[in-house]
């Protein structure tokens, strides 16, 4: 299937009525405003300087160049990374080639995870995918230098300054390295993709690639936590008064998900059928403007792989993706 081209930033996202998705508080900036992937997004509110994720590959030049401007001067001193996947993590051997006294902190099993070579391949190949839809197609897409200096736990704080700090929450179900950060006493919360991507009221993009259980115990954690304000990854920050709907849209949207597989999967439908009946349901919409048919592929065969367990023995076909 071709991939489409889109050379131009496409905002398909549905705003929420009298707010705007970057419309942070004082002190929280995006760096990666009109790019496609995961944003760059600095937190200016301490005496140190932190950023969480990186973007793309293909757009590290406009990021650092943003990036400098919104800092004004100021070190970078910490970059948190969500989790390792390419369009979150792939700008990040060119931040730290220039600002190299930054730390780069993130989960163990992230840090694991970009010590394998056949993780960096991954990460390289979507970038270059990434690149050629959405830049030039020339970018140098590189991996070397991207790793995690310091590991941090669930539960953890990162001591900013000025009476700021983060604390960091392990929120598996997405991938396995999946982290959330919560900016306080601001109370900010910024979600991973293991607990959705808000596209607008009742809209919820679930992104469950590792374990459904591990996402509802995410949703927990976090919907326990109850901070004041939610910021969800590739959206922005959420209006104060949706967020307890926030929450049950995406458990909602993740049943429905669950359900949908698992039906394919008990209908006899072999992997391979179930990718292009995904395909045309899901991809030929608006999630063709948001990612490359070669990423779509790789999380789709692994939402498939992961609800086969769920699937009625006796109805299912024995194939493997």
């Amino acid at each position: 299937m071709a991939k489409k081209e889109s050379k131009i930033y496409v905002d398909s996202f549905i705003p929420f009525e009298n707010s705007y998705r970057r419309d942070y508080p004082e002190g929280i900036v995006c760096a990666t405003e009109h790019q496609h992937g995961g944003e760059a997004t600095l937190i200016l509110s301490g005496e140190k300087t932190a950023m969480i994720d990186c973007g793309m590959a293909y757009s590290a030049g406009e990021t650092i160049s943003n990036i400098k401007e919104i800092l004004n001067g100021r070190s970078l001193d910490y970059i948190l990374i969500s989790h390792t996947h390419y369009d979150h993590i792939g700008a990040l051997p060119y931040i730290k080639k220039e600002f190299p006294d930054a730390v780069v902190c993130g989960s163990a099993h992230g840090q694991y995870v970009l010590t394998r070579p056949g993780a960096l391949k991954v990460i390289k190949d979507l970038g270059i995918y990434a690149a050629s839809q959405y830049g030039t197609g020339d970018e140098e897409i590189i991996t070397d230098g991207m790793g995690i200096d310091m590991v941090l736990d669930d539960g953890d704080k990162l001591e900013l300054g000025n009476g700021h700090y983060i604390v960091c929450l392990s929120t598996k179900g997405h991938t396995d390295c999946a982290m959330t950060y919560v900016l306080e006493p601001d109370s900010i919360m910024f979600t991973s993709e293991s607990t959705g991507i808000c596209s607008g009221p009742e809209r919820s993009e679930v992104a469950i690639l590792k374990s459904y259980d591990d996402s509802m115990e995410s949703l927990e954690k976090c919907r326990r936590y109850g901070a004041k304000r939610i910021v969800s990854p590739h959206y922005g920050i959420v209006p104060e008064y949706y967020n307890d709907r926030y929450w049950e849209v995406f458990e909602e949207k993740a049943k429905e998900e669950k359900e949908y597989t698992v039906g394919m999967w008990n209908s006899g439908l072999s992997p391979e059928q179930m990718l292009e009946k995904a395909t045309k349901e899901v991809f030929e919409g608006e999630r063709g403007n948001e990612q490359p048919y070669e990423a779509f592929v790789a999380n789709a065969k692994a939402v498939i792989k992961m609800y086969e367990q769920y699937a009625d023995p006796e109805k299912k076909y024995n194939y493997t993706v």
